[in-house]
């Protein structure tokens, strides 16, 4: 049984990926190719994933608790729960539907402002990561400070099965719970369980956790939780701001972009965010895919990934031997997960420390296998054992 441990002090440019075809004597050929719709990352036989094409930055880092940050996110919340508490009693007194009507408008026309108001703060720290203005560890306590805020909002706003949110108070069939799914699809861009996790840290609920990112056209967040394996990723390009009067064919755009996922889901889930886009979620024997899809291109714009690391299909596709011991890495991406494997000439498994681009992060342990994340541009995975040391060069692109 494998395990997965987090890489140690490693601070790489990113965007990595190992071979196609096994490659013996440490060459790793044909990396996984980044496109618009999800593709394979680590096998055929797991979910697709949705990656950048363009890469203007990429890091491993930690966010920290701030005092700063964590009153903000605190004040946010006061805030909108003191609002919603107001809005509710303003609605319980209005004497027409008239009066309710114009009440949840308003309301409704706040948290847009708020929501457009929090999206240009994501696109202008991610410009200012990008282009070295913030570092790493700044950026990600701004991603889990917009994210508090935006799960705040989320609330607010509420859906078909909440209570005493304005889209319960609204009427049914009506302009403002459009309006409200659209919100809370344009929301989902500043949300994801690895931004929880850092919204966590930010305000002292949660220990610092080294978490891969890389921007470029869009934002790709992963990170390791034990032995699970968490990704979300953003991509803009993807998204169309207009609405459209037409329901695509959801299940067609589902088959296509994960058909892994579809042939091994136990029950999908899809929700129609009113002509903006659709959610459509699935959980299967190796975690869970949340993907938001934009019904204009019919792209997925936002994903959000749970895998165990212990069920997922690694292929080993490359290789190094030397002194009857054998080095094998698996198929990657770009701050994907990589499982490196060292075993003796019969297959025994064999402890051996390793290293990414020269950085230690950890041991194979007594089963000869460890997870991490992989990094970036072109590096070596190396092993040493008993003296014998190993080397496998993996190619990573794009490249900031």
């Amino acid at each position: 049984m494998s395990r997965a441990r987090p890489a140690l002090a490693v601070l790489l440019l990113t965007v990595a990926t190992v071979a196609v075809g096994l490659a013996a004597g440490g060459a790793v050929t044909a990396p996984v190719q980044p496109a618009d719709d999800p593709v394979v990352g680590t096998s055929e036989n797991t979910s697709r994933v949705l990656l950048l094409t363009r890469a203007d930055a990429a890091q491993f880092d930690t966010a920290t608790p701030t005092v700063t940050n964590a009153l903000e996110a605190g004040h946010a919340n006061l805030d909108t729960s003191f609002q919603r508490h107001r809005i509710e009693a303003r609605l319980d007194a209005a004497d027409t539907p008239e009066a309710r009507g114009e009440i949840l408008e308003n309301a409704t026309d706040d948290v847009a402002r708020r929501v457009a108001q929090l999206r240009e703060q994501e696109r202008d720290a991610r410009a200012e990561f990008a282009n070295g203005q913030l570092t790493a560890r700044q950026y990600l306590v701004t991603l889990g400070t917009l994210h508090a805020e935006a799960e705040t909002l989320e609330t607010y706003l509420g859906r078909p099965s909440s209570e005493g949110t304005l889209y319960t108070y609204a009427r049914p069939g009506g302009g403002t719970r459009s309006r409200i799914s659209r919100l809370r699809a344009q929301l989902a861009t500043l949300q994801g369980p690895v931004r929880e996790q850092l919204a966590g840290v930010v305000v002292g609920d949660r220990p610092a956790t080294r978490v891969h990112v890389s921007v470029g056209n869009g934002v790709m967040l992963s990170t390791l939780r034990g032995s699970q394996y968490v990704r979300e990723s953003f991509r803009p390009d993807n998204l169309d701001e207009d609405v459209t009067s037409q329901v695509p064919p959801t299940r067609d755009i589902v088959t296509s972009h994960y058909p892994w996922v579809w042939n091994n889901s136990g029950g999908p889930s899809t929700t129609l965010l009113e002509g903006y886009a659709f959610q459509w979620s699935a959980d299967h024997n190796q975690g869970r895919v949340v993907a938001f899809v934009d019904m204009t291109t019919e792209q997925v714009y936002v994903e959000r990934q749970w895998k165990s690391l212990l069920q997922v299909d690694a292929p080993y596709e490359a290789r190094s031997s030397a002194d009857n011991t054998t080095l094998l890495v698996s198929r990657t991406y770009a701050g994907g997960p990589v499982q490196i494997r060292v075993e003796n000439a019969s297959g025994a498994p064999v402890d051996a420390t390793v290293a990414l681009n020269g950085t230690g992060v950890g041991r194979t342990g007594e089963d000869g296998q460890l997870w991490t994340l992989s990094p970036a541009s072109e590096y070596p995975v190396s092993v040493t054992h008993d003296g014998t040391s190993l080397d496998v060069n993996v190619t990573a692109r794009p490249a900031p």
